[in-house]
């Protein structure tokens, strides 16, 4: 598996942690998970994600990182503005 697969694999990253983020920041009921694990897995997730993209992105595939980013921002809103009760 090369970088180039390693990027799709960071840009399934940035889009969880993207969507982790949007669901514990919508969330209005107390979450079982504490918000110093819940940032520090959301970041670490992040940085490795984005690390992944970016080394694809060198090696020449840009389908990652413009999957990844835009892929992080609209699963964070779908988080967000989605009714859950």
């Amino acid at each position: 598996m090369g970088w180039p697969e390693m990027g799709w694999l960071g840009a399934l990253l940035l889009i969880l942690a993207g969507y982790g983020w949007g669901a514990r920041l919508s969330s209005r009921a107390e979450s079982p998970v504490p918000l110093p694990a819940m940032l520090l897995l959301a970041l670490g997730a992040s940085v490795l994600g984005l690390s992944l993209v970016i080394r694809a992105f060198l090696e020449g595939q840009d389908g990652p990182l413009v999957t990844g980013a835009v892929g992080a921002l609209a699963a964070a809103a779908l988080a967000v503005f989605t009714s859950r009760e």
